[in-house]
């Protein structure tokens, strides 16, 4: 298989008196952005406006020019504040275009220096980043990391720089490769998964409580002054988005030693969106399926596996045995086809017929190099029906059966 070349971040701690250099460099990238903006050219397009980005050589060096005059640090900040203001503006401009933006001008709301690989150097374990040159820099010693021994002998890229600590990102090459496959079907309190042979089931109700327990939360800090009221949802936001990524995290590191199979979600967001039920908006709230996707993949592919996505509708109303469609479940935890007769959890039998999907892929000549079907069994609904779970030690692929 090809080789692919994967980014990783890692932050940490410092206590470096930069907030001048930071608040300075701020100043100018909101100048920047500002200049973008203006001149920007609106052509209308039926009855919308399409933003048109300024984004010529002339254009990039008369804004170079009339900032780095007044800069008084290392005059390749200006070139990273041009870069992450057009890195703004594009983003807000994917946005626009999708109906999920206005027509005004972004606002900067984080503080922090991009530090591009001409500003640093990175010896034996020491970064040296320059703020003036020849008069100032900063150091920081990597060796007292915690992530120091995963990222030892790895090439580091852009920095980040923030008021309290410096985000470093590392890149290695890796051979991604499909190995020890395995379905899973996504859902409210489990995870159910099928590798051919044996069934597998994650338990997710903790995160659904912990939810749940925010939710009640907030409806109670609701009934509080505005000051109270603001202070104690950004407090309880906080704890809520940092137990469920913890969780979420535990999961996916279980996970990351093999190739991993999924539904693409990525309509699901607009799916979910467009419905007007209260009750199905407040229980799509508490689940986290498209974050634990991602953290599953990022993870596999730091490791060399492959995460494959498919396209397979109705995988839980679909009998894995015969393939009839059977659309009036009306909510039953088991699956019961009219044709064949066959009976399963609704939930194994999705895992199932995910795996089918893709098994499919291969008999539609999708093979990447190198790999061998060794380790994929035939698929066997009738086989094994405990519902014991089984112990389990971002160049993803997506196939649209």
């Amino acid at each position: 298989m090809s080789e692919n070349l994967l980014i990783k971040a890692y932050s940490i701690k410092h206590n470096l008196d930069i907030n001048n250099f930071i608040n300075n460099y701020m100043i100018f990238l909101n100048n920047i952005l500002n200049d973008l903006w203006q001149a920007i050219e609106w052509k209308k397009k039926g009855k919308r406006l399409i933003p048109l980005i300024r984004k010529d050589k002339i254009f990039r060096k008369e804004i170079r020019d009339k900032y780095i005059i007044k800069w008084i640090y290392s005059k390749h900040y200006i070139d990273s504040a041009i870069k992450q203001a057009y890195s703004i503006i594009n983003s807000w401009r994917k946005r626009y275009l999708k109906g999920k933006a206005r027509r005004n001008k972004p606002i900067l709301k984080r503080k922090f220096v991009r530090i591009k690989e001409t500003l640093y150097s990175y010896k034996d374990g020491i970064i040296r980043i320059s703020i003036k040159p020849f008069q100032e820099s900063i150091r920081i010693d990597l060796k007292n990391a915690w992530f120091w021994n995963r990222i030892k002998g790895l090439e580091l890229g852009e920095l980040i720089l923030k008021e309290d600590k410096l985000i470093i990102t590392v890149r290695k090459k890796i051979k991604l490769k499909i190995e020890n496959p395995i379905a899973w079907d996504i859902n409210l309190l489990t995870i159910d998964g099928y590798d051919g042979e044996k069934d597998y089931k994650i338990n997710m109700k903790n995160v659904y409580t912990i939810h749940r327990i925010y939710e009640l939360k907030r409806i109670k800090i609701q009934k509080l002054s505005e000051k109270t009221k603001e202070k104690l949802l950004k407090k309880y936001s906080s704890r809520e988005k940092n137990r469920i990524n913890d969780i979420l995290h535990k999961i996916s590191k279980q996970l990351s030693n093999r190739t991993n199979i999924f539904e693409d979600l990525n309509n699901f967001k607009e799916r979910i969106a467009r419905t007007k039920s209260r009750s199905i908006n407040r229980q799509n709230s508490k689940h986290d399926y498209i974050k634990l996707q991602k953290y599953i993949e990022y993870k596999s592919e730091w490791n060399g596996y492959l995460t494959i996505y498919v396209k397979s509708n109705l995988t839980s109303k679909t009998c894995s045995k015969c393939g009839y469609v059977n659309k009036d479940l009306k909510g039953a935890r088991i699956f019961k086809c009219p044709a064949c007769g066959f009976r399963m959890d609704r939930q194994r039998n999705a895992a199932r017929n995910i795996w089918q999907a893709f098994l499919n892929m291969w008999g539609k000549g999708f093979a990447p190099k190198g790999v061998k079907l060794y380790d994929m069994l035939p698929m066997n609904p009738e086989g094994d029906e405990s519902n014991e779970a089984q112990g389990l030690s971002m160049g993803s692929i997506r196939i649209h059966t």
